[in-house]
């Protein structure tokens, strides 16, 4: 299956007017897992939106029926996560369960969708595990793994490097590991030299410059960090206090330098900012734009990375909608179909793995830069991806 994204909206009209007789009444409903209180409270915003966005331009309808989306708050907690699953399991009788940021809370929901048979599509958790040793075939992700993109980042950073030294810099839980991991990965396999590591408490860091201050004594090139929300604020902003700027530049990928913080970062300090992403407006492709259009209609903002992921998991929902003609009653069989779609979405040709695992097709290189006065994402260069781990093994 190889659809464009406008192809898709103008098929899918004409289905849902078609809709309003016997199968009108017909319901699927959609469980959207996210953390809407906390730390990651906008990147929550940000899926919800493009989740919200989707629908809309679908009339609410897939495969004729209608799509009810159900949203309970995550908390970016695991333990709050899997109750907030039963619950919509249980009392809300939803049908597919999706989205997800926090890797912590997928790999707990990922359990209870095994367990109950019942598809899950994760949207955002990174972790390495969920398409390697913890691999299931209810669950499918239609973001990426933290491997495929910090592989590829680590690569171009140790061929772009005349001094090819780095640190590393990130929060000591799942995402953080795996993001982490993956740099080094791509890094030291490109002749990179890792000098340290340095890892904070998750949630509970305030001050970040005891780790600085042992960057700097070690003579390292660059860091190279990993943190998202209200945590990247802190550590790029105490990064530009600690006059680390220019003498150890901080590199990271799309959620240490996401859009939507720049303001409270400071305009100074993220401008000339580069990172790698897997999704930028500034893409310059046909679907990138009309999805950057449409967003810009509905939210009179620009999409950011994380609104492009919200939007591919929409897509993946509601394709594999259509490709079991409204079935949903079988996970895996829901799963498997979506597995065998094409994607053309935002980010690009979106493929997956007999692992479940979305696939990258290209990396964006990004600069924050300045436009009429506004700080935008200028596209430098195209970089390839880096590779998902092994280790599935598919089990019921």
């Amino acid at each position: 299956m190889n659809r464009s994204y406008l192809a898709v909206i103008a098929a899918l009209a004409v289905s849902g007017a078609a809709a309003s007789g016997a199968h009108a009444q017909e319901e699927i409903k959609v469980g959207l897992l996210l953390p809407y209180k906390g730390v990651f409270a906008q990147l929550a915003e940000d899926i919800d939106r493009a989740w919200e966005l989707a629908l809309e331009q679908r009339g609410g309808m897939a495969a004729g029926k209608k799509v009810v989306l159900v949203k309970a708050d995550t908390e970016a907690d695991p333990t709050v996560g899997v109750r907030a699953a039963n619950r919509l399991l249980r009392s809300d009788g939803v049908d597919i369960l999706a989205g997800t940021v926090s890797s912590a809370v997928a790999l707990a929901v990922s359990d209870l969708s095994k367990r109950t048979k019942k598809p899950l599509v994760l949207a955002l958790a990174v972790a390495d595990e969920l398409t390697a040793e913890n691999c299931q075939p209810y669950a499918i992700r239609s973001g990426f793994s933290a491997h495929a993109l910090q592989e590829g980042s680590g690569a171009y950073w140790a061929n772009e490097l005349e001094d090819k030294t780095a640190v590393t810099l990130g929060p000591d839980y799942a995402a953080g590991r795996a993001m982490i991991r993956g740099f080094v990965d791509g890094f030291t396999a490109n002749g990179g030299t890792v000098k340290d590591q340095y890892w904070t408490v998750f949630r509970q860091t305030k001050d970040w410059g005891p780790v600085y201050g042992k960057a700097k004594e070690s003579g390292a090139a660059m860091i190279y960090a990993w943190y998202a929300g209200a945590e990247s604020i802190q550590a790029v902003k105490q990064h530009a206090e600690f006059g680390l700027r220019e003498a150890m530049p901080l590199r990271g990928d799309q959620w240490l330098y996401d859009a939507n913080l720049w303001s409270a970062m400071g305009r100074d300090v993220v401008l000339g900012a580069r990172f790698a992403t897997v999704y930028t407006p500034a893409a310059g492709t046909p679907d990138s734009d009309a999805f950057v259009k449409a967003y810009g209609d509905k939210y009179g903002a620009v999409p950011n990375v994380t609104a492009g992921l919200g939007y591919d998991n929409a897509l993946a929902v509601l394709e594999g909608i259509e490709a079991v003609k409204g079935d949903v009653s079988d996970g895996k069989a829901y799963v498997d179909a979506i597995r065998g779609l094409t994607i053309e979405a935002p980010r690009g040709k979106i493929t997956f793995s007999e692992a479940n695992g979305a696939q990258l097709e290209t990396l964006y290189l990004v600069e924050v830069a300045e436009e009429d006065g506004k700080l935008v994402e200028k596209l430098v260069s195209t970089i390839p991806p880096g590779k998902d781990l092994p280790g599935c093994q598919m089990s019921e």
